[in-house]
Order: C-alpha cells, then structure tokens, then sequence
C-alpha cells in the first residue's frame, strides 16, 4: 500500500532536495579541490567525506524542519547523500578516465612509483603487476568512492538531520 504524504511533507522533502542540491554544487567543487590537492590520500578523503556529509544533513534538514518538524531524518539523509555523492564525484570520474587510458606504458609508470615493500607484499600473494591490475584497481576505487559516498551520506546525514533538529529546538 502507498503511504500517503500530508502536504507540508511533500513540501519538506521538496526544500531539502533543493538545499541538498546546492550542497552537492558545493561539495563537487570541494571534491576537485582534493582531487587537485591530494589525488592518492584515501584517509583524508575520509575526513572530507563525513565532513562534508554532515553539513548537507544539517543544511537539508535546517531547510525542511520549519515546514515539518517530523522530516528532520529524511531531509539530513537526503542532503548528506547529495553532499557525499558530490564530493566523491570528482574521484569517481578521476578513477574512471585512468580506468580507460589504462595500457602497457601507464602500467609501467604506475608500477615503477610503488615501494618495495608494495611489491614484495605483491609478490608473496602471486599478484602479476601489469595492465590489468591497474585496470581492475581503477573499477575498484570507482565502485568504492560510490559505496563510500552512499554509506557516508546517509550515515553522517542522519547524524547531521538530528543535529540541526537539536540546534533549532535550543534556537
């Protein structure tokens, strides 16, 4: 059965996809910035990533509380999974490009700028080091940041859904 929605929750939803859109904006712009700045540091990708999840949530669900105190949850998910996915955008399509433009000569590259204890890590578990292994790396960190992204948005979201609930039942 279809549940029904009350007019100031269609109207909630409606302020958090617009809020949470514009956070996206935000957080695809922040996501080349890390793109440029720091291509390879998945922990501080991390960081980011929760941070700016967070604030979609809190800036969705400051947008739909006043029309519906009730969409607090779905506003902070919805604007931290926009948030998320727009931040993980820019390495999505990043990872995608070196996915495609992945051949003898930029394996070589690549396999020449590991460590050695990389490669000797590589060695003990019989793992050939070549084209293929890039490529299958690149699919890798592609489908990751978009798991990572779901799974941060919602999580962090919903966190920030209820902190902006907070903040305005004190303010």
């Amino acid at each position: 059965m279809k549940k029904v929605r009350a007019a100031s929750q269609i109207a909630a939803a409606a302020a958090a996809r617009r809020r949470a859109l514009f956070i996206a904006a935000i957080a695809i712009a922040v996501g080349v910035a890390m793109l440029v700045l720091s291509s390879e540091f998945l922990g501080l990708h991390c960081i980011v990533a929760a941070a700016v999840a967070l604030s979609g949530g809190i800036a969705a669900a400051r947008a739909a509380i006043p029309i519906d105190r009730a969409a607090f949850r779905s506003a902070g998910v919805t604007g931290g999974i926009y948030a998320a996915l727009g931040y993980v955008l820019p390495f999505m399509v990043y990872n995608f490009v070196r996915y495609l433009n992945v051949n003898d000569e930029s394996a070589a590259a690549r396999a020449a700028a590991l460590t050695p204890d990389q490669i000797a890590m590589m060695e003990q578990f019989n793992v050939v080091i070549g084209a293929e292994f890039f490529r299958g790396q690149d699919i890798s960190y592609l489908f990751g940041y978009l798991l990572f992204g779901l799974l941060f948005g919602w999580l962090f979201g919903l966190i920030g859904g209820a902190l902006a609930k907070r903040q305005l039942a004190r303010g």
